[in-house]
């Protein structure tokens, strides 16, 4: 009888490894998989488009940033970049890059609305087709 109890004690401690080993690896497991989806979250919050990718970049001053934003709700644009020169004076040129460049009527209205914006010359608005 005593042989058949320590039999039986080294099947129980053997059951209860391989449960605990089996656990171990779920424990693994589901620790990575949240660390994954912790991971692809904090990438959703901190390295896609603010707005959703449908206009303006928003990058650089405040100024860039708002008229950036104003020229990415003209219709034609698409996305939009902006780079504005200032000297001791006040705004020197400024520089837009965008999807719609090429259509005459959309870079007649980013050079008045860029113009009125800041109050510069029309003269002082370069204006590029950004690369796809």
């Amino acid at each position: 009888m005593t042989r058949n109890l320590s039999d039986g004690g080294r099947k129980a401690d053997r059951t209860g490894k391989r449960g605990s080993k089996n656990g171990r690896i779920r424990d693994v497991l589901l620790l990575s998989a949240l660390a994954l989806l912790l991971i692809f979250a904090v990438w959703r919050i901190f390295y896609t488009d603010a707005d959703g990718g449908d206009g303006a970049v928003a990058v650089g001053s405040d100024s860039e940033q708002r008229l950036c934003a104003l020229l990415g709700e003209i219709d034609g644009v698409g996305n939009v970049r902006v780079m504005i020169c200032e000297d001791e004076d006040g705004v020197e040129s400024v520089v837009v890059v965008c999807e719609g460049a090429n259509d005459l009527k959309v870079n007649m209205d980013i050079r008045e609305a860029v113009s009125a914006a800041l109050g510069t010359d029309e003269k002082s608005v370069k204006i590029y087709l950004m690369k796809e």
